[in-house]
């Protein structure tokens, strides 16, 4: 059975999806992976592929291409998917949401000093994670009249600002077996 994981920003959803695949003994897949792999065909980085991606003329393109792609997985497949649209090409997944504080997020994200962030304060890189969250809603509402941040969605939702990944994982275990015990009857 599929697992789809769905995030804000920072909520360690990588880390815990790995986790997850690793200890359920799953593939895992992450669209940032499939993203990277299409930005390297195109003979561009990630940062060059996703402001090519966001353009307006573009959108709806780029994101067909991972939907097409997400939909066409057997929903019976021992997966973890990493992504805000896996939950609604595969509606037969278990439906996972991870969130964070806001200002948790934004303190992460300012510390982890990646080369491709110009930060100069976590209070910049909260102000603009708020932009590119409210700015992502409103795109996946516009392109599949759906909103990923509404809690109704999912299966599970899990707060990760104070925990760690064991701990992530530990959570999601037992209710991802009583799911996958209710759809086998």
């Amino acid at each position: 059975m599929l697992i789809t994981i769905t995030w804000k920003a920072w909520s360690g959803k990588s880390t815990a999806a790995k986790a997850l695949a690793e200890r359920l003994w799953y593939e895992y897949i992450s669209i940032w992976s499939m993203r990277r792999i299409v930005a390297e065909k195109m003979w561009l980085n990630i940062l060059e592929f996703n402001e090519l991606g966001e353009r307006p003329e573009n959108q709806k393109e780029f994101d067909l291409k991972y939907e097409e792609y997400q939909k066409s997985l057997d929903p019976t497949s021992k997966i973890v998917l990493e992504s805000r649209l896996w939950f609604f090409c595969q509606p037969k997944s278990f439906k996972i949401f991870l969130t964070v504080d806001e200002e948790s997020a934004a303190k992460r994200i300012f510390n982890n000093k990646r080369s491709t962030d110009d930060y100069t304060s976590w209070e910049e890189v909260l102000e603009k994670t708020k932009i590119r969250d409210k700015e992502d809603v409103e795109r996946y509402k516009e392109l599949y009249n759906v909103d990923y941040s509404d809690f109704k969605n999912y299966d599970l939702i899990l707060d990760t600002t104070i925990k760690n990944v064991d701990e992530t994982v530990d959570e999601i275990i037992e209710p991802f077996n009583k799911y996958k015990k209710n759809q086998q009857k």
